[in-house]
């Protein structure tokens, strides 16, 4: 169990500062030489790679341009900056870290791909929603989208609930703008979407939805209800969850008929 958590739990603040670490010295910039590339000073580059300041999505966006690369810290900036939930946060690192990610949801499309319209709508539903919180909320999201596009994206797999296409989150044109973007992201070659109809009835997905994380071996699922959510790393319960998981598999419709389903779904929109 401890060696899972090394391998896939690592916090998000520590995994910034070894990527960061790496990338600089296999450049062979130093501090002094990398801060006016960015631009900044010398002691916020130390300060950021020791731990001792917490990096900026400006900084990073910097950082990442002049060492070349392309998401490897932005996906990390959302367990780091202090927008999310505590019992959410250890999950992006997770997240992050993942080679295949395996998502079951039976009311909303998955945060991972969800457009910035339908987020906001998810969020602005919440109870209490204060507007300058939905906005850091919905960036935080769209931030953990970042590993979709580096160049060694996880597999993504989904099964949707036939419902999640037919519930119109944010009204007609937000979901006409999701259902295309969904349909968009079913060309990419590491994204799998599969749709369990409504004619199946009661199904083992019926007592709510869950991710399923695995990295080399290493395997951690996040289990999700109306206020909190929880990290999964025990084995047994692993275990059950990958049961359900092939379950909901054999009711999901293939990747062909789904897509049929879902242009059915954008065409009454």
């Amino acid at each position: 169990m401890e060696e899972d958590r090394n391998s896939i739990g690592k916090s998000a603040s520590e995994e910034y500062r070894r990527r960061m670490r790496k990338y600089r010295t296999a450049t062979g910039l130093t501090h002094a030489r990398l801060a006016p590339l960015i631009p900044c000073s010398e002691s916020l580059v130390g300060a950021v790679e020791r731990g001792t300041r917490p990096p900026t999505e400006p900084f990073t966006r910097g950082l990442e341009k002049v060492l070349g690369l392309d998401g490897e810290l932005l996906e990390l900036l959302p367990a780091i900056r202090d927008v999310s939930p505590k019992w959410f946060r250890r999950w992006p690192a997770i997240e992050a870290a993942a080679k295949s990610i395996r998502i079951y949801q039976l009311a909303l499309v998955p945060g991972l791909l969800q457009t910035p319209a339908y987020a906001r709508a998810v969020f602005e539903g919440e109870p209490g929603a204060i507007p300058g919180e939905v906005e850091k909320a919905v960036n935080a999201r769209l931030q953990r989208q970042a590993i979709l596009s580096r160049a060694n994206p996880p597999s993504i797999s989904v099964i949707l609930d036939e419902s999640v296409l037919l519930r119109q989150i944010g009204g007609p044109e937000v979901m006409k703008e999701q259902v295309n973007y969904l349909l968009d992201m079913m060309t990419r070659p590491y994204v799998t979407v599969r749709v369990v109809p409504l004619s199946s009835c009661s199904t083992a997905g019926l007592i709510g939805p869950f991710v399923l994380a695995s990295d080399d071996g290493a395997n951690a699922a996040f289990l999700e209800n109306a206020e909190t959510g929880e990290v999964i790393q025990h084995a047994e319960m692993i275990h059950k969850l990958n049961q359900r998981w092939e379950l909901l598999s054999g009711l999901a419709q293939p990747t062909y008929e789904t897509v049929k389903i879902t242009m059915r779904v954008m065409e009454s929109l």
